[in-house]
């Protein structure tokens, strides 16, 4: 099979390795898609203080069809159409076949396409968008309208909001998040910010705000728009250190909730099942609107051009999904 290697900063060789082979309680997986994730941007490019060269532990997000199940295997059989939480060993699905234990897997219906049917990150985004707390009424604001940002404020919407607002420096990603439901819009690199707490909060600021940016600064603009006694919820990875402005925080009082990567592994295993499925069903139900969002399935050979898009031309992806070698 052929799979990625990142071999180092921003080059990535795609090599042959042979097909692994399933465990008892194993089930290995035809890769169809896989999402390139943030995390993935961040190895790749040696941001991650955890970089290390060569790395083969890239791709977390995957889903395929079960070519073979370990002889334990009960809920699956070869022909399903399955997605995934991660892959054996983390991050290692950007590839033709990955493993993945069957705790860990889903059957993925027939009527959520596989470039929209990835569980990992849809349980990442349900797990946020229950944990920002948002109550009937409340006024939100998503500062960074990327894959994730789009899903939160979606979801800002159907928990019932009373208005959502979209922050972000891309007008494209700001386009999307108003066909799909944002009140308004705001583009922070001129005086959006101080617009949007006129025009939607008398000035008083927001009782939520979403951080899902991730870039130094977007912390500061999140103090700025969240009301005293407001909550600001850090949603978004921040990988390097950052100079934050803690002046106002004082008079400000407000709460400011932590999505911590290691939450999932802090739970029982049956809560981050249910908050999977809960992903999926928000897909196929249609609350998640994914479209503009996803655009197809790139082939493995062009993921290190794919990756050098996302980081120099991020008005072109919001989100990639990588599946399989033309080769």
């Amino acid at each position: 099979m052929k799979k990625a290697v990142c071999i180092s900063r921003l080059k990535i060789d795609i090599q042959d390795a042979p097909i692994p082979v399933p465990a008892p309680r194993q089930v290995l997986i035809e890769t169809k898609g896989c999402g390139l994730c943030t995390t993935d941007i961040y190895r790749i490019s040696g941001k991650d203080p955890l970089s290390s060269f060569p790395n083969e532990n890239i791709g977390h997000e995957p889903n395929g069809v079960v070519v073979e199940v370990g002889k334990e295997v009960t809920r699956f059989r070869p022909g399903d159409r399955v997605t995934t939480l991660w892959a054996v060993g983390g991050f290692t699905a950007f590839a033709e076949y990955y493993l993945q234990d069957e705790d860990l897997t889903f059957h993925l219906p027939d009527d959520i396409p596989f470039e929209f049917g990835l569980c990992e990150p849809l349980f990442a985004a349900a797990k946020g968008a229950i944990c920002a707390g948002i109550l009937p009424g409340d006024t939100v604001a998503v500062v960074g309208v990327g894959f994730f940002g789009q899903l939160l404020a979606q979801a800002a919407r159907f928990q019932g909001a009373w208005k959502v607002a979209a922050f972000d420096k891309i007008e494209r990603r700001l386009e999307i998040a108003k066909k799909h439901g944002v009140d308004a819009i705001y583009n922070v690199s001129g005086d959006g910010v101080q617009i949007a707490l006129r025009e939607l909060t008398n000035g008083n600021g927001f009782d939520t705000v979403i951080e899902c940016a991730g870039v130094e600064g977007a912390f500061d603009t999140a103090t700025e728009l969240v009301r005293p006694g407001g909550t600001i919820y850090s949603y978004a990875l921040h990988v390097q250190p950052e100079k934050i402005n803690p002046q106002p925080w004082h008079w400000k009082g407000f709460r400011i909730l932590n999505n911590n990567w290691m939450f999932p592994f802090t739970i029982p295993s049956e809560r981050i099942k249910r908050l999977a499925e809960i992903g999926l069903d928000w897909v196929r139900r249609g609350f998640w609107s994914m479209d503009e969002l996803i655009t197809g399935i790139t082939p493995l050979d062009d993921l290190e051009a794919t990756v050098y898009t996302a980081i120099y031309h991020p008005e072109k992806i919001m989100k990639a999904v990588i599946g399989k070698s033309r080769g």
